[in-house]
């Protein structure tokens, strides 16, 4: 296991320039998000992919401790792209890094083997979550791996901390789940659950969720 604080400091190692705020998101994630627990499930030699990838603070410490063949992700926001790449040109891995625009997902996803959608779920409207799953399942390889990890609605308390979290930094409410929904949702477009577990990490209430296609 990687310490929060080790995780920190390799981010906080190739900042790249950007603003205040997602200096803060880059540098203090790993105490947020479990990322020590996420790149444990890593094999090496693998190709991985982010969903969402945000400023590719996960995919640079996949980079760092887990020797993949590749990595790539895609991401909303140009600003958040930039940074990502900055984040990772110092390391000598092949990456793909591309803007997404929340509906067509790239065909370059069909040759990897793990496929992470870290704290994105919540963020896709209610009315399109079912088909967003759909779409990542089709465009998977057979024996790919989709490891999901987001906030659980099941904790009603704590629940609520995320969704000010979430008002603060990114001006929306978001659209929790908890975690047996999820797991349905998954079995429900095709998915075969290996594994599932509750993590909490300060007031943030996660499930993880490991299938496979």
């Amino acid at each position: 296991m990687y310490s929060n604080k080790e995780l920190s400091q390799k981010l906080k190692a190739n900042l790249p320039r950007t603003n205040f705020i997602d200096t803060l998101k880059i540098a203090y994630r790993p105490y947020i998000c479990p990322f020590d627990e996420l790149l444990m499930l890593i094999e090496k030699d693998k190709k991985v992919f982010d969903i969402g990838c945000g400023s590719g603070m996960f995919l640079t410490l996949v980079a760092e401790y887990n020797s993949p063949s590749k990595i790539g992700g895609i991401e909303i926001a140009e600003g958040l792209v930039k940074n990502a790449i900055d984040l990772l040109k110092p390391y000598k891995v092949p990456f793909f890094i591309s803007k997404f625009d929340g509906i067509n997902l790239p065909e370059e996803i069909r040759e990897y083997d793990y496929i992470f959608l870290i704290d994105v779920f919540h963020h896709v409207p209610k009315a399109n979550q079912r088909e967003f799953v759909k779409r990542i399942y089709n465009m998977m390889k057979p024996g790919a791996k989709l490891i999901f990890k987001d906030i659980d609605a099941s904790k009603k308390v704590l629940v609520l901390f995320n969704k000010l979290h979430d008002l603060v930094l990114s001006k929306e409410i978001g659209n929790e789940i908890g975690a047996a929904e999820a797991k349905s949702l998954l079995e429900t477009n095709g998915f075969k659950i290996k594994s599932s577990k509750y993590i909490r990490t300060l007031w943030y209430p996660h499930y993880l969720i490991i299938s496979e296609k």
